[in-house]
């Protein structure tokens, strides 16, 4: 009866897609590194600092499917958490489907990375961190509906409601009425590709001060995220380079990233139970040159730097810097070595202590399939 049941549902899963093309694929990745970290003003089991060996299988491998049917794709990408000697997790990195109603046309319904990330940076170090909310800004991959026009893109997205513990009195009463909306428009021009990006969100903290909420926020609190960017691609013969930059305020209240600077450093706070926010204000800047010396050897080296200044009584900015070199050898089709040597400076935090920089070196290995 189970293996009855089992076919049953096997069939009814499959009948939908009899209509459609599917094709999967995957992508297994192994990060072999050595790490220098200097704890700055904070040692760790009494120690300044530290060395040691990463060995580990990368939590974003991957398994996933493309689907074309007529005037619909669709797109599922599942990431694969497994840890040594342990059992895989799944987790859904991707999954959307995308109506092409005109030619130049379409809807898209469902999780994908939202118009405001770039993905300029191929750095490989951290599971492929790609100087993400430090140096590229980021904005996750979160759920919506995606309108795009040509070169337009506009997104109705998630709003993430953040509530962290400490941010705000633990019985107020957070609300929000409106999707997070971001958008981009790329223009490209010959060699040249200009994005203009922006993104903005809102929630609003109630008051809880009558008899049916023992608060103590006597007026409601507006918390409002924004963020402008612009990223600017060249590409000449076998040389390319991008530079980006944004600039914004309360930046992980929209949950975009944080990176290596502290979620508090650039995120709104309550002034006091009459209302109000110590809002705090962020820019980022990343760069990236790239060679490609031959059709199985390039070359690519990047910096990013990011400051948060909270406007929380007390509080300094919160600064972060690193650059990387590495070279991408292909060895065979789908199957890649990348070795990367790269500095990260943690700089001061934003109660003036200073966390330390690390020193990296070592490879990424891939196969796609």
């Amino acid at each position: 009866m189970k293996k009855l049941i089992a076919v049953l549902l096997l069939t009814l899963l499959a009948v939908p897609a009899l209509g459609a093309d599917w094709s999967f694929f995957g992508s297994a990745r192994m990060s072999t590194f050595y790490k220098y970290t200097d704890f700055g003003d904070a040692p760790v089991n009494g120690e300044d600092d530290d060395w040691g060996m990463i060995w580990d299988f990368q939590t974003n491998s991957r398994l996933g499917a493309r689907v074309k049917a007529d005037k619909t794709t669709g797109y599922i990408e599942l990431a694969l958490k497994g840890t040594d000697g342990g059992d895989l997790d799944v987790a859904t990195r991707r999954a959307y489907g995308v109506w092409n109603f005109s030619d130049k046309a379409a809807l898209k319904v469902g999780k994908d990375y939202s118009p405001v990330s770039q993905l300029f940076s191929n750095q490989v170090f951290n599971a492929d961190d790609d100087m993400e909310g430090s140096g590229a800004f980021h904005g996750r991959r979160p759920g919506g509906l995606t309108l795009i026009l040509g070169g337009l893109e506009l997104a109705l997205l998630t709003n993430p409601l953040s509530t962290s513990a400490g941010q705000f009195p633990a019985n107020s009463d957070p609300d929000y009425n409106l999707p997070k909306v971001e958008a981009r428009y790329t223009l490209k021009m010959n060699n040249f590709q200009i994005t203009p990006f922006g993104g903005f969100n809102y929630f609003e903290i109630s008051d809880t001060s009558d008899t049916r909420a023992a608060g103590t926020l006597t007026d409601s609190a507006d918390i409002i995220s924004y963020v402008g960017g612009l990223n600017v691609k060249a590409n000449l013969g076998a040389f390319y380079a991008t530079v980006e930059g944004a600039y914004g305020q309360n930046w992980s209240n929209a949950n975009w990233k944080n990176g290596y600077n502290a979620v508090t450093s650039s995120q709104a706070t309550l002034k006091n139970s009459n209302g109000g926010t110590n809002d705090a204000t962020s820019y980022m800047l990343g760069m990236v040159l790239g060679f490609a010396a031959t059709s199985n050897l390039k070359f690519e080296a990047g910096a990013g730097y990011r400051n948060d200044d909270p406007d929380t009584p007390g509080s300094d900015n919160d600064d972060f810097w690193q650059g990387y070199v590495q070279a991408v050898v292909t060895l065979a089709p789908g199957v890649y070595l990348v070795p990367e040597v790269g500095y990260q400076d943690f700089m001061d935090s934003a109660g003036g202590q200073d966390q330390g920089y690390d020193w990296y070196a070592g490879a990424k290995w891939q196969i796609d399939f």
